[in-house]
């Protein structure tokens, strides 16, 4: 999979003119089933499989959920739709330029020399600064006047055995209360922490992590099983009020510090 830039990719993308393009746009954070449902649908369908996000989640930035931490740090996010098997990421950096620009505007930057045979979105998407937007039951009228050949297709809400909405909101409510066998059963997988970058102390057999430098989401308190991904070495889990104790740690043991926390 190419990562590139959102401005770099407006700027060059004529490259890439003669591709047949499926393409979806979408913070994705958490990547669970819904989302899964939207990126299964641009990468199984024999088109160059473009997948435009951010790197930082737009609610979050503009205040609209405070100071909380994503589901995903960007890089896990990235590996994940690498392992997909997408074509081709494209971030954009959040910005005040861009959260001013219109729906409209957008997808003129966007669709600009290229080939978008499919727009796939969830059936609560919503493109562009909320004053100027457009939902995804009003993109195909604007896309019309912008590049005819492009289809819209429009994945519905998926639910689960209870027959709830899954949401990236209610995940993260759901890991506040350290109910993460749901979580599990709603990301289709464990809920991965990368610990990579996170700066952590050793104490006797134990790894010690601030709960404050953590990048993701993380329980308020709890006792949980996890493995270490890339080593498959299983590890419990202690949270409390400001750390996260796993154990047990051997030193030169754990090379990728990607945690599967259930």
């Amino acid at each position: 999979m190419i990562t590139i830039n959102f401005e770099d990719f407006i700027k060059d993308n004529n490259k890439y003119k003669d591709k047949k393009i499926s393409l979806c746009i979408g913070v994705f954070d958490g990547i669970h089933k819904g989302h899964q449902e939207i990126l299964k649908k641009v990468i199984n369908n024999n088109l160059f499989s473009v997948l435009v996000t951010f790197n930082i989640n737009p609610k979050m930035e503009s205040g609209r959920r405070g100071s909380e931490k994503p589901l995903l740090t960007k890089e896990l996010q990235t590996k994940i739709f690498e392992e997909m098997g997408f074509d081709l990421e494209v971030i954009i950096d959040f910005s005040e330029k861009i959260s001013t620009l219109s729906a409209d505007e957008f997808l003129q930057k966007l669709c600009k020399n290229l080939n978008i045979i499919e727009l796939v979105v969830g059936e609560d998407f919503q493109l562009g600064n909320p004053k100027k937007s457009l939902r995804s039951f009003e993109l195909q009228e604007s896309l019309n006047q912008i590049s005819s050949k492009t289809k819209v297709v429009i994945t519905k809400a998926i639910l689960d055995s209870d027959n709830k909405v899954i949401s990236s909101t209610r995940i993260r409510q759901l890991i506040k209360s350290g109910k993460l066998n749901v979580v599990q059963d709603l990301l289709g997988r464990e809920y991965l922490l990368d610990l990579g970058s996170t700066p952590s102390q050793v104490s006797g057999n134990s790894l010690l992590f601030k709960i404050e430098d953590v990048k993701q989401l993380v329980p308020k308190k709890g006792s949980f099983t996890a493995f270490w991904v890339e080593e498959k070495i299983k590890a419990s889990v202690e949270i409390e009020a400001e750390v996260m104790k796993i154990s047990p740690y051997q030193k030169d043991s754990i090379k990728n510090y990607i945690l599967a926390i259930s």
